[in-house]
């Protein structure tokens, strides 16, 4: 009999973290280091004491048009004070990215990171297309959001500043 206790203790400890929920407002945001489609490594760690914006994004008509919200982000705030990623985070490929990207009515003005293991999608679990992350100077998560306009990021994130 204790040895099935002891069984499905261990069990209930092994699994219940892997069905925990989405990170919430007020959490630390979950750390990450990507590749950039220019080939650079970018972590979320090379952004504290910013504001950063991000879109998790997949190949898809209504993250391209997240996207451009983004440049128009970009074009009214700092990036010595806000940092703007966008992330594909459906496990495509370099190329597909690429592709993809070579379809923007314009290019983006921020930099679009690749996640082949999907391990971003996994630990923010994301679930809306695209997903919007805004993260505040020291790293806690602040808002999290299906797609958002520029002028609704804007006028957040300036409080935040």
């Amino acid at each position: 009999m204790r040895k099935i206790f002891l069984s499905l203790a261990f069990l209930i400890l092994a699994v219940v973290p892997t069905f925990a929920g989405p990170p919430s407002p007020g959490e630390q945001a979950p750390k990450f280091s990507l590749q950039s489609m220019d080939g650079k490594q970018v972590a979320l760690s090379d952004f504290k004491g910013k504001v950063v914006l991000i879109g998790m994004f997949h190949i898809c008509v209504p993250c391209m048009k997240q996207a451009m919200e983004f440049n128009k982000v970009r074009d009214q705030l700092s990036e010595e004070q806000v940092a703007i990623l966008g992330i594909n985070t459906n496990g495509d490929s370099r190329e597909a990215v690429a592709r993809y990207l070579s379809k923007f009515p314009e290019n983006t003005r921020f930099p679009y990171l690749i996640d082949p293991t999907k391990n971003v999608y996994q630990a923010y679990s994301q679930r809306d297309m695209p997903t919007v992350l805004i993260i505040d100077q020291k790293g806690i998560l602040n808002a999290r959001a299906p797609a958002v306009s520029a002028n609704q990021l804007v006028s957040h994130i300036k409080k935040m500043l």
